[in-house]
């Protein structure tokens, strides 16, 4: 993929410097507008509009071409546990910008949570902060944000844990499907390639490209008990794996590489 005619390595330099440029003085501007919606008490869905608004503004700027499929499978009003791979901070902005309209929030690790203004942001708009532990604290938090989630919102839980060093799909844990289950919320698998290429882990360069989010059909839960968990996991694992692979092959198809392991 190029910029302006730039060949890729200027490309990713180009990238790099205007995103430096840019997006962190938007994070913190877009952080604070949605403190301000949250402490003033506006409607939540002024606040779902923050979020639409950051990842818009990412894409853009860091010339990244979204092409999503499968978003006939999401339906208004209900909410879901999404469960999306995951191999790059650049997921998060591209799966919002793909799912456009979709109210979401995240299970946050701790260190996103505790970055100054824009992590306050993200907990106090209604994402739940986790240790990565698996303590009885985080299964709290989460339970206690569930239960006062709108039914219409949906909660986006990477699955895998952390970022995929490798750019491979890891094995999901089952935090995502044991809360699916006490809610009855169906889960939805998402499979979305292009980020690992956008920006690699460990790395502090952005390149402009292609990223294709593929949305898998609902996965009902509500006739399901806690003893399923480990085979709505082991289903959804199967689907988001698919889902991957189809997105990773129209990737190729667009002409650039999504990097990683299939």
């Amino acid at each position: 993929m190029r910029t302006m005619g730039l060949p890729q390595r200027l490309d990713a330099v180009f990238r790099t410097t205007v995103s430096v440029l840019i997006l962190p003085v938007a994070l913190i501007a877009i952080s604070i507008w949605a403190l301000i919606r949250v402490f003033r008490k506006a409607p939540r869905e002024k606040i779902d509009s923050v979020y639409w608004s950051f990842a818009k503004i990412g894409v853009r700027v860091g010339g990244t071409k979204l092409e999503v499929h499968g978003l006939e499978n999401i339906h208004p009003g209900q909410g879901y546990v999404l469960v999306p791979n995951h191999e790059s901070n650049w997921d998060s902005v591209a799966i919002v910008a793909a799912l456009d309209k979709v109210p979401v929030r995240f299970v946050a690790k701790r260190e996103i949570a505790d970055i100054p203004i824009f992590g306050w942001a993200v907990i106090q708009s209604g994402s739940v902060r986790v240790e990565r532990t698996g303590t009885q604290a985080d299964v709290d938090r989460i339970r206690k944000n569930m239960a006062a989630r709108p039914t219409d919102l949906s909660m986006i839980f990477y699955a895998e844990g952390m970022r995929s060093r490798d750019g491979a799909l890891h094995p999901l844990k089952k935090g995502a499907f044991v809360i699916a289950i006490a809610h009855g919320l169906p889960v939805l698998p998402l499979g979305h390639a292009g980020c690992y290429r956008i920006w690699r882990p460990l790395k502090f360069r952005l390149r402009s490209g292609p990223v294709v989010v593929e949305v898998g059909r609902p996965i009902p839960t509500e006739h399901l008990t806690y003893d399923n968990r480990d085979k709505l996991r082991d289903q959804t694992f199967d689907a988001v794996r698919e889902l991957r692979a189809r997105a990773r092959k129209r990737v190729r198809e667009l002409g650039a590489d999504p990097g990683g392991i299939d």
